[in-house]
């Protein structure tokens, strides 16, 4: 619960409302009960709480979240999964390290979906890596 309140304290705190985000909080803790964080959210609600992560620079929540909104088939999760591995430690720092087949296999994922974006990324990553076109970037699936 750590990330989510971390994350409500803070905007409390620019919006200058501390008293009524307390008052809110104390009362979504008291509701949530013993129900695990992860199981109390949708995939869309996990992508969305990932991007504030990043924002805030919390990159080991935001890696979290992303997997768990990717595995459940969010595809704009999918799609920005791929995206931070392929960053990895350029952009996030020892937080996330760079992992091009597990990238692939996100931008598999999305594209499935439909994801003309991903369907783009996936070529260009197959480019990148020297692939044969028409075969993957990675000699093996991720297994993950």
């Amino acid at each position: 619960m750590r990330f989510e309140f971390r994350s409500i304290a803070t905007r409390a705190r620019y919006a200058g409302h501390g008293l009524f985000i307390a008052a809110a909080l104390s009362g979504a803790l008291a509701q949530a009960g013993s129900l695990p964080f992860d199981m109390a959210t949708t995939s869309e609600q996990r992508f969305q709480l990932a991007l504030e992560a990043q924002t805030a620079g919390d990159y080991t929540p935001m890696l979290a979240l992303l997997r768990q909104a990717a595995r459940d088939g969010e595809a704009q999760a999918q799609e920005t999964l791929a995206w931070v591995l392929l960053a990895g430690p350029n952009l996030y720092g020892n937080a996330v390290k760079a992992d091009r087949c597990e990238a692939a296999h996100w931008l598999r994922q999305a594209v499935a979906k439909g994801s003309q974006t991903a369907r783009s990324q996936l070529n260009f990553l197959n480019r990148l890596r020297n692939a044969p076109s028409g075969q993957t970037a990675c000699a093996s699936e991720w297994k993950g």
